[in-house]
């Protein structure tokens, strides 16, 4: 069984200590199950690669590479791996440090799972500051972990300000049409609602214009195809939806903070370690 650190299962890649955070990638091999099991402190979990079935309380989420999570500390869970194992991101929080997070948001922040959207974005720019391992990374480090905190807290809404069932439907045609030239008509058509209600509404429960998300998903398909696909920039620059090579540079290097060539050099270096 592995198991390196208390409460820590799977197999250590690297270990960043930054004052409040202790920052750990760890690897899964295939079919892994690691016992019912709680941690001391709390945490974050950014999935990086492969799929798990996280189980907690009851209930089972199905973990991939878009997936964001946040443990209190404490709550028994455990995982189940699928066929190519999974590698991820966790984040060890000092009590003092959510302690003031708490001061802010009474009750704290919920044990919770989000797929994409800006959330995996966050997790996406605090594993390349983990890499980078200069000077300012953990200043970077701890305004994402805050705004990851706050992402999570905003998912304690009370039912009655709940999304529409729809927006679901919008969501998913969004996905599924990512790389195409969308409008607000053939959106607000998947809806059955106005468009112009619907991008309201999109806004006011995603953080985010419609655009924005659409962009952001873009961004996610780039970064997978640069890690694990053989595909020229231009191609994937194609693919994804952008307009041109100059403009997929453009939006990834602003979202991601380096070039799409960059990316796909670090990430496959990074791989082979």
């Amino acid at each position: 069984m592995f198991r390196e650190l208390p409460g820590f299962y799977g197999r250590t890649l690297k270990t960043r200590s930054l004052g409040d955070f202790v920052i750990t990638e760890r690897a899964y091999p295939a079919r892994y199950e690691t016992p019912a099991h709680v941690h001391d402190r709390p945490l974050f979990c950014v999935v990086l690669d492969g799929s798990y079935e996280e189980v907690h309380a009851g209930r089972t989420h199905e973990c991939t590479s878009s997936t964001l999570l946040f443990h209190a500390a404490q709550e028994e869970h455990l995982e189940r791996f699928g066929g190519a194992g999974g590698r991820s991101l966790i984040v060890e929080i000092e009590p003092s440090w959510y302690q003031r997070v708490k001061e802010v948001a009474p009750g704290g922040v919920a044990t919770s799972a989000c797929d994409g959207g800006s959330m995996r974005l966050h997790g996406n720019r605090l594993y390349h500051e983990f890499l980078a391992d200069d000077i300012s990374s953990s200043l970077i480090i701890e305004g994402i972990l805050l705004e990851m905190a706050g992402e999570f807290v905003r998912l304690r809404l009370p039912t009655a300000s709940r999304a529409p069932r729809w927006l679901a439907d919008v969501r998913e045609f969004i996905h599924s049409n990512f790389a195409e030239r969308l409008t607000l008509e053939a959106i607000g058509r998947a809806a059955n609602a106005h468009p112009v209600h619907v991008a309201q509404t999109f806004r006011r429960f995603q953080h985010c214009t419609i655009g924005e998300y659409l962009r952001r998903l873009r961004v996610e398909y780039a970064c997978r195809e640069l890690t694990a696909s053989e595909k020229t920039v231009p191609e994937i620059a194609r693919t994804a939806g952008f307009s041109d090579q100059s403009h997929f540079h453009r939006i990834f290097k602003r979202e991601v903070g380096v070039s799409p060539a960059q990316y796909r050099v670090e990430a496959r270096q990074h791989r082979l370690t």
